[in-house]
């Protein structure tokens, strides 16, 4: 067993609060986002009489964006500490969340206003906290990671209730003020007044800097010499293509067969709120079994849970194909968060996951294009199955090929590439 040195607390703070602190920036982070503008994008439009392809073309834009702040802030968190880059960057969306508030009937300033929201979202998307999450916590690392993810589910299932409470209060333009002042706030807060790395990161990112270098191998580097880099990537891509591209269609997919349109959206209720359990299952499981295999028997439940929730017209199995779904949706930031950290330099973890995380947001956008396409080619999903379980699949086959670990939980190396 591994011997950590970890310290329980920081001073007076308990290093529980980097978890817990982060789980409210991201119960205010990204997913805000697509949840405003699912829920008011239809009075914006009708209020400035754009069609609706302008709020879905607007999105596109912002999640575009939101990619490359992910891989930006990851190679400036190596380099300068989790501070220095997010405070900026959480007011970027704060604010710009806020100014829709004002917006004028003029597409030019919406589509600006979501380069803004999308080039700041990097910092409140999971990579600077999961950085210092991984610093802090040798012991039960699993565990910490899984409740920070949460915060990501957490956001999908009360901001839909904020959001409907607030348009109802004060109208989209008040919700958007609201809801953007409490993503400026409490973000903010947390990067300036809590989050920091242990002392003895910080010396040696320090003296990098001060040598004219930056601590960890470069990205090139770990992209030429590594294959654990490009099998976790495409792991986490083709997984990420295959769940949100189903979740994206759930609704849509169960009232073609005929089945009540409350229990379809129950449906995604329940794909959500597991996805929250499975981050903490998940987390607790990382600490004690190999991470691979954690990987591979997540994914390839969920490969199950596609081929129930397309197939099947019945509620049990529709229900029990939502939960599987839920699990991998939940479990592959944690496990891409964890593995990052045992496969790659601590002094690297900021870039690397960047990047992983980066191409998680592709794969979501690549899914729900492909889902969409099916339909439109065969008018029916059922043709889904065969792409979606085979991307699962290989997904599987990338994980169980990482190979041991690489680095001890106090990050010492342990085996070469």
């Amino acid at each position: 067993m591994t011997t950590t040195t970890t310290p329980v607390r920081v001073g007076h703070l308990n290093r529980w609060w980097y978890a817990a602190t982060g789980f409210l920036t991201l119960l205010f982070g990204t997913s805000t986002v697509n949840v405003l503008f699912n829920i008011l994008g239809k009075p914006m439009a009708d209020e400035f009489g754009w069609s609706r392809s302008v709020i879905t073309n607007g999105f596109s834009v912002e999640t575009l964006f939101v990619g490359v702040s992910i891989v930006a802030l990851g190679v400036l968190v190596d380099r300068y500490g989790p501070r220095i880059p997010t405070i900026p960057m959480t007011l970027g969306f704060g604010i710009g969340l806020m100014l829709m508030a004002a917006l004028p009937a003029n597409q030019g300033v919406f589509y600006a206003l979501c380069v803004l929201i999308g080039a700041s979202a990097g910092a409140v998307n999971p990579v600077a906290h999961a950085t210092v999450v991984s610093a802090w916590f040798s012991d039960r690392r699993g565990l910490a990671l899984g409740v920070l993810m949460a915060g990501l589910g957490a956001c999908g299932v009360l901001m839909p209730y904020l959001a409907n409470y607030l348009l109802d209060m004060i109208g989209w333009r008040g919700t958007f003020l609201v809801i953007g002042a409490l993503c400026t706030a409490i973000p903010t807060a947390v990067y300036a007044f809590v989050t920091k790395m242990p002392a003895e990161h910080e010396r040696e990112r320090a003296a990098a800097r001060a040598a004219g270098r930056t601590a960890g191998e470069s990205l090139r580097r770990i992209a030429t010499s590594s294959r654990q880099f490009w099998l976790l990537s495409a792991a986490i891509f083709l997984v990420s293509t295959a769940t949100f591209g189903l979740m994206s269609q759930v609704v849509p997919m169960t009232t073609d067969k005929g089945i009540d349109r409350t229990l379809a959206v129950t449906l995604l209720s329940v794909l959500s709120l597991s996805s929250i359990v499975a981050r903490l299952i998940v987390g607790y499981l990382l600490d004690r079994v190999f991470a691979s295999f954690v990987g591979a028997t997540i994914f390839a439940a969920c490969a199950v849970g596609v081929v129930l929730v397309i197939s099947s017209t019945s509620s049990p199995a529709l229900f029990l194909g939502a939960v599987l779904i839920g699990l991998a949706l939940g479990a592959e930031g944690d496990v891409a968060a964890y593995m990052t950290s045992r496969y790659f330099p601590k002094h690297s973890y900021g870039r690397v996951l960047g990047v992983v995380y980066f191409l998680f947001a592709m794969g979501s956008a690549v899914g729900v294009f492909l889902l969409g396409q099916v339909y439109s080619f065969t008018g029916s999903y059922a043709a889904g199955v065969v792409p979606i379980v085979a991307m699962v699949a290989v997904a599987i086959v990338c994980v169980l090929s990482m190979g041991p670990y690489r680095y001890s939980l106090d990050h010492a190396e342990t085996t070469t590439v």
